[in-house]
């Protein structure tokens, strides 16, 4: 059955004190200088599953986050963003989704903003088919969905479905990244809005880091 954003308040939860989505504010964040993100590996889709609530793409792809090594493992949309910063929501926010050989969970969280179409989302769009999976005959490169400068928020938070582990590092990028006012339309077309509401900071540092 598919998920019901309409019924949040009765999702299961596992903890209770550092769930995700947060509205990050950045005069509230604490500064750092590490580097939160240096990309190591080519972003490629290899498959894409049919979800009901957003297209989701699993695929290969390497990062460096916060001087250790992570596997990307999946990619999929929110609609509207599910963080907000400053007050500010996105009309879409996407997660990639990595792990590491510690079994340790990241989230790089990237947020759309309309202007020029973007490639790598429109090849998902074309090979997207509602309620079906497959594989990808030939791999989508992802790399126009990556942000490559700017600010990074990063702090300790959850799942946003179910089961709502409270297991993921979260890096959430300040700077945009472009897709086409039509794009963006287009995916809506297909999913309802499937954003989760935001909650408590509950007093968890989030700092500021860079690229």
């Amino acid at each position: 059955m598919p998920l019901d954003y309409s019924q949040q308040a009765n999702w299961d939860f596992v903890g209770q004190t550092r769930q995700s989505p947060i509205a990050i504010v950045s005069a509230d964040a604490s500064p750092s200088e590490l580097s939160a993100i240096s990309w190591r590996g080519l972003y490629q889709a290899t498959a894409i599953t049919g979800e009901a609530t957003t297209l989701k793409a699993t695929g290969s792809g390497a990062a460096y986050l916060n001087d250790r090594d992570f596997n990307f493992q999946q990619l999929h949309f929110h609609v509207p963003a599910e963080h907000t910063v400053d007050g500010v929501a996105a009309p879409i926010e996407w997660h990639l989704v990595h792990r590491n050989a510690a079994g340790q969970l990241a989230v790089v969280a990237v947020f759309g903003r309309t202007g020029k179409p973007n490639a790598s989302f429109q090849q998902l769009l074309d090979q997207f088919t509602p309620n079906a999976s497959h594989d990808l005959t030939e791999r989508i490169d992802l790399t126009e969905l990556l942000p490559t400068t700017g600010t990074v928020y990063h702090y300790l938070g959850s799942l946003t479905t179910p089961p709502l582990s409270e297991t993921v590092e979260w890096y959430v990028c300040e700077d945009s990244v472009m897709l086409a006012s039509a794009q963006l339309a287009a995916y809506q077309q297909l999913f309802k809005a499937n954003h989760r509401e935001l909650q408590p900071l509950n007093g968890r540092p989030v700092m500021a880091e860079r690229f």
